[in-house]
């Protein structure tokens, strides 16, 4: 006596094929609704070009300018100073941090100078990594930026370079 379908191996084995499928799928668009934190991709490719021209142009006054600086960046404080190119009058600068892989620890900070010429400002515990730091006045009339390894415990020299960018 032959069994019914429903009791046979291979119809089972083609019915779970396409469903197993079905389950994968639903799984991989949940995660990418519920997860989907695409923070590389640029929605608008042209305006991004644009800014990153003007980058550039930034950096290229700083190096006119022949600004570079040294910073120390342990034990939660940040220490800056001019190594070439300081105006007469110091004005507040803004120190940006931008961690390599991970957008959520990126920080920023204005700093102001104290009268031995050195800027100061707290910085969290751990920045322990790869970062770019980046130093633009406040009116953004030109750019400093490199990589860099930190903690830095010894002062460390910060140029105007275009691969920084």
């Amino acid at each position: 006596m032959v069994k019914p379908w429903y009791k046979q191996f291979w119809p089972w084995f083609l019915i779970s094929v396409p469903v197993v499928v079905m389950i994968v799928c639903a799984i991989i668009i949940y995660l990418a609704v519920t997860q989907g934190n695409f923070s590389m991709v640029v929605d608008d490719y042209y305006k991004k070009g644009k800014t990153i021209n003007a980058v550039i142009e930034h950096v290229e006054r700083a190096q006119e300018l022949n600004i570079s600086f040294e910073f120390k960046a342990d034990d939660e404080q940040l220490a800056l100073r001019y190594k070439s190119g300081a105006p007469e009058q110091l004005a507040a600068l803004s120190v940006k941090f931008v961690h390599a892989t991970d957008a959520a620890k990126d920080f920023s900070r204005r700093v102001t100078v104290a009268a031995d010429g050195i800027y100061r400002t707290d910085i969290p515990a751990n920045i322990d990594g790869r970062w770019t730091v980046t130093i633009e006045p406040f009116d953004r009339q030109w750019k400093v930026s490199q990589k860099y390894t930190l903690p830095a415990i010894d002062w460390t020299l910060v140029e105007p370079l275009l691969y920084g960018v």
